[in-house]
């Protein structure tokens, strides 16, 4: 009442469109997944808006073990949503952990795959080493075009 006798109104976080709450949560997601789901707790809304696909695409998955100790259905699911939004670290890591334990060599490869053309760069390194050692002609071509353009990329960052 003291902020409308002076003329001056607030304005809440709530009032903001959703496009803008779901890329604040998405920088959010991408610096600390803890602070994500801290969030999603705050109000049913922030509940709702996190459940983009944009959020889960750019999460942070630093606090996660790439092969868990224990199965835990939450992480799991939490971790199928990421790779359904495309996010390349999940992508990696289900490509990697498949690849090396022989599970679904294909599907391991086109994770892989996914991951280096959405620019990651460990992604892209572990597709090129495969690709040289176990491809044919071809697959090695493709594999020396990749880290060359990982030492391309390096190269052009470090003169910046």
């Amino acid at each position: 009442m003291a902020n409308e006798q002076k003329g001056s109104s607030t304005t809440s976080i709530l009032s903001l469109p959703t496009e803008v709450l779901s890329e604040v949560l998405a920088r959010i997601a991408s610096c600390s997944s803890t602070d994500l789901f801290r969030a999603k707790l705050c109000c049913k809304l922030f509940y709702e808006v996190s459940d983009a696909d944009n959020i889960y695409h750019r999460v942070s998955l630093d606090k996660f073990e790439i092969v868990p100790w224990s199965k835990n259905d939450q992480v799991s699911r939490f971790l199928k949503k990421c790779r359904e939004s495309k996010n390349p670290e999940a992508l990696y890591r289900k490509g990697v952990v498949d690849y090396f334990t022989d599970k679904h060599e294909g599907s391991a490869l086109e994770c892989l795959e996914e991951a280096a053309n959405s620019g990651h760069a460990d992604a892209a390194y572990a597709l090129g080493i495969i690709y040289i050692f176990v491809g044919g002609d071809e697959l090695k071509r493709k594999g020396m075009r990749l880290l060359s353009g990982l030492k391309k990329s390096r190269i052009l960052k470090a003169r910046k």
